[in-house]
């Protein structure tokens, strides 16, 4: 299998690497979400190894982008030190298909990995995002508001998809540069404004629907409900 490792630990990342390696998987090791998603424009993985706590992103924020603004369907195997039985819940809720505690054990790595291998596609089906007016679509990528179907670009369906994840969460420009263009965090581009704008335009995000997309000056964007019995 091509399997994806996502974890920022070096030394976990080489173990996890050595593991692989025995039943001669090829590996791809990464340590920021960003990483991923540049991957993911141009190679095809069976299977994503993700850490729970990563520099740009927690891994229920990966997992939840690639279900939704990915469409991704292939296995996901979360890992992480947390030992609480509720995240364990949380995880297997927010789309994983199995989850293993650290310290990892070789032999059952090994194990999880073999049976997800035979799993030929992601079984579980995830209910569309619907807030207010909207509801995506993903095949195609859109949003339906209304009703009526507005096509995106892949860009802007991702991005849309991240605040409809997280109605009412500020998202930091670094936060969405990272999960959706792969760029660090601290690059000055007018990109991601020029994309909002073209969201809210071609949206309707200006509340009069229930949404709206909101700037706060120097940090990022938030995605409002809008009570639209109390307008004017």
């Amino acid at each position: 299998m091509h399997i994806a490792v996502l974890e920022d630990d070096p030394d976990q990342l080489d173990f996890i690497d050595r593991c692989l390696e025995a039943d001669q998987h090829t590996r791809v090791l990464m340590q920021r979400a960003g990483e991923l998603h540049r991957r993911l424009q141009s190679e095809p993985f069976d299977l994503l190894i993700l850490d729970w706590h990563l520099p740009d992103a927690s891994g229920l924020e990966v997992m939840a982008h690639l279900r939704h603004g990915h469409a991704w369907s292939q296995p996901i195997l979360f890992i992480t030190a947390e030992s609480k039985e509720d995240a364990v819940v949380t995880a297997l809720e927010a789309g994983a298909d199995d989850f293993l505690h650290k310290p990892l054990n070789p032999a059952e790595l090994c194990a999880r990995v073999k049976a997800l291998g035979r799993r030929t596609s992601y079984a579980q089906v995830t209910a569309p995002l619907v807030l207010c007016e909207y509801r995506l679509s993903r095949m195609p990528r859109g949003v339906e508001v209304q009703g009526e179907l507005v096509i995106l670009t892949e860009r802007e369906y991702q991005l849309v998809n991240l605040f409809f994840s997280h109605p009412g969460q500020l998202l930091s420009r670094q936060f969405l540069l990272e999960l959706v263009w792969g760029l660090p965090g601290d690059v000055q581009s007018r990109t991601l404004d020029t994309h909002i704008s073209r969201l809210r335009r071609k949206l309707g995000l200006d509340g009069k629907r229930g949404l709206r997309l909101c700037s706060v000056y120097q940090f990022g964007y938030r995605l409002e409900e809008v009570c639209l019995a109390h307008q004017s």
